[in-house]
């Protein structure tokens, strides 16, 4: 883990790793990503969590608005779209 246990930033990136690596098979890897949630936030206090959550947010949109930029889209449209997903998931889950 090294830094990661020191820097939101940085346990973001370790984050979308371990997302990446789950793309194939659904929650096979949420463990280790509650496991270096609990590290960062034992190491650095519970205010880590919502840095965490910021850094999160802050890299997402970076990458949203270089995607947005490439296929030439409003970001606000991909937004939306991810928006709309995510509600649709819920309505699937209930």
């Amino acid at each position: 883990m090294g830094l990661t246990k020191y820097h939101a930033g940085l346990a973001a990136v370790v984050m979308t790793r371990l997302a990446a690596e789950e793309s194939d098979g659904a929650g096979q890897l949420t463990g280790r990503m509650a496991e270096l949630v609990a590290q960062l936030v034992q190491r650095n206090g519970p205010d880590t969590a919502a840095e965490l959550a910021i850094a999160l947010a802050r890299q997402h949109f970076t990458i949203l608005a270089a995607a947005a930029r490439a296929i030439n889209v409003p970001v606000e449209d991909l937004l939306a779209a991810l928006e709309l997903e995510q509600l649709a998931n819920l309505r699937e889950d209930n």
